[in-house]
């Protein structure tokens, strides 16, 4: 799960620099910079705090975090094919 890269990739869609982003969701800059880096997970509260300032469910940040390895053999096609709409 790379939530660090989602939240890069939702920031940029939105025209935000990290700074911005990281006032307008009440977190020090440090905490974004680490979490979009992948040295933190973010618990509960901060996720919605972004999904928020981001304007999109909680859900599809979750959503575009996922990665390949973390999808069951079973089911690699059917996320490949849903990865392409993360474009």
């Amino acid at each position: 799960m790379e939530i660090g890269k989602a939240i890069i990739q939702l920031r940029k869609k939105k025209g935000l620099t990290q700074k911005d982003f990281s006032i307008k969701c009440g977190l020090s800059n440090n905490a974004v910079c680490q979490i979009e880096i992948g040295n933190v997970f973010p618990n509960k509260t901060t996720i919605e705090k972004m999904s928020k300032v981001l304007n999109v469910p909680i859900s599809y940040i979750l959503f575009f975090s996922i990665t390949v390895d973390d999808v069951p053999d079973d089911k690699k096609q059917v996320f490949n094919s849903l990865s392409g709409l993360k474009d």
